[in-house]
């Protein structure tokens, strides 16, 4: 096809694309592979929370955070693709904390210690319209996400950037950057691995050997911080809290020191209380023992996943606590870039059925700025030995249609023990450490682990210069 027959190609396409009430201006574009690039402006009243995610990011507000889409309802920034997943999995798929009478009246006021991302945050905010949440998060990192997590979904949420304890001070805190959510005060670099394998062998196909012990070992690299500490009465004077409908804590074994934080006065204040415990050195029955002393409810319930961990989940209410949960609300329109992708898709099968349709889209603030007609970085040849071992390996996993440069190892499927097997296959071919773990959780496209195998080229020997 020429040069002119392609640009009106793509003004075509762009043209339909303009049509969906979401989308303000559309580009399209050629990649390097010959490929159709959509860069799309979303629109503010048909979808406000895309447009806010391209104005948060042209700000340079997203930092060393990523834009992940666990699923079509809801956009988040992360720390990293996996850990989103199983945070939206835990939170909002299997809504683990509204269980067991545990509900939230219209405008709630919400503590959430241990907020991590703000998952949580999020999901209390669509069950309680008008709620007012404060966000306990003692990570720089994870205390960005939450702030940018509110703004993006205009929700009405402090982030307080501190651990809660018994008394007010300072604490090492360890830090586990490719698995945050084991991050705590009280992370044992000599249990915490075995924590890990232990949820990782409960999954299906599960195997123990020399892969798996590298992605633990890959997943807990430990950093030590110093933080602040305060209390949940110190806090809940600061912020001059009536009353708190729900506190949420969920702080990897420091969960007994967030309770010893609540003095006399501001128990009662307190409606509802959902918290992971770490039973060790029965600490279990020690809380369940406080909480039932203080006028809860009770109740305790394992994950089958978290089975062969100490993890359990505690649910507390007041008898009086009303137990008829608010109506949530729904996302403004188009809520996620996959969303719009999939009704893009879908319009221009309808207007233009015989046209092959971009395989790529992304949002933009100027989609005829040169950034946008930019082409992205080649990948390496498909030709090359090494990435086509890999596309195979992958292609067996995920299916011949998947071997893409943007094609998505969480997308397509993929998990902690698959990514156990594609370091297994790919090492048993290309030799060890031809593709690190860390990699698969971080930038977990074809395109990226592609580049990662082919390696640097050889730098040239002296009798090969001359």
């Amino acid at each position: 096809m020429s040069e002119t027959a392609d640009h009106t190609r793509h003004e075509q396409l762009a043209h339909v694309l303009r049509e969906h009430p979401a989308v303000t201006d559309a580009v399209v574009t050629d990649g390097p592979d010959g490929r159709a690039h959509a860069h799309l402006v979303p629109d503010p009243v048909a979808a406000p929370v895309l447009h806010r995610s391209v104005a948060l990011q042209a700000g340079g507000r997203l930092g060393g955070l990523g834009w992940h889409e666990p699923d079509g309802e809801i956009r988040v920034a992360g720390i990293n693709r996996r850990e989103t997943d199983f945070l939206h999995r835990e939170i909002v798929t299997d809504d683990s904390y509204f269980r067991h009478g545990i509900t939230l009246p219209p405008g709630a006021v919400v503590v959430d210690v241990g907020a991590n991302i703000g998952m949580f945050t999020l999901h209390a905010a669509r069950r309680s319209p008008g709620a007012r949440i404060i966000a306990v998060e003692p990570v720089t990192e994870l205390a960005d996400a939450v702030a940018l997590n509110a703004e993006l979904h205009d929700v009405d949420a402090t982030v307080l950037r501190t651990a809660l304890g018994r008394t007010d001070g300072e604490t090492a805190f360890t830090f586990y950057p490719h698995n945050t959510v084991m991050s705590g005060r009280f992370a044992d670099a000599s249990d915490d691995p075995d924590v890990l394998r232990d949820y990782l062998l409960t999954g299906e196909e599960a195997h123990r050997g020399e892969h798996l012990d590298r992605l633990v070992t890959d997943r807990m690299a430990a950093q030590v911080r110093r933080v602040p500490v305060t209390t949940l009465s110190a806090v809940v004077r600061e912020h001059g809290l009536t009353r708190v409908d729900l506190l949420k804590i969920d702080v990897e074994k420091a969960e007994a020191e967030v309770l010893d934080g609540i003095d006399d006065t501001v128990w009662p204040s307190i409606e509802r209380i959902v918290m992971e415990v770490h039973d060790i050195d029965e600490r279990l029955a020690a809380v369940l023992t406080r909480l039932r002393a203080r006028g809860f409810h009770v109740t305790v319930e394992q994950d089958p996943r978290l089975a062969r961990t100490p993890c359990h989940n505690v649910y507390a209410r007041r008898p009086e606590a009303d137990t008829e949960a608010a109506p949530p609300t729904t996302a403004a329109g188009v809520p996620t870039l996959r969303r719009l992708e999939e009704e893009l898709r879908e319009l221009l099968a309808r207007r233009m059925p015989s046209a092959t349709p971009p395989d790529r889209y992304t949002l933009a603030t100027d989609p005829t700025a040169t950034d946008a007609r930019r082409p992205a970085a080649p990948q390496p040849a498909s030709a090359s030995p090494r990435v086509a071992v890999l596309a195979r390996i992958w292609s067996e996993l995920f299916g011949p249609n998947s071997v893409r440069p943007d094609a998505d190892f969480f997308d397509l499927g993929g998990n902690s023990l698959t990514a156990v097997r594609l370091m297994a296959a790919v090492e048993g071919e290309l030799g060890e450490d031809a593709l690190t773990p860390d990699l698969i959780f971080t930038d977990s496209t074809f395109g990226a682990l592609a580049a990662a195998v082919e390696g640097p080229p050889p730098v040239p020997s002296r009798t090969e210069t001359g």
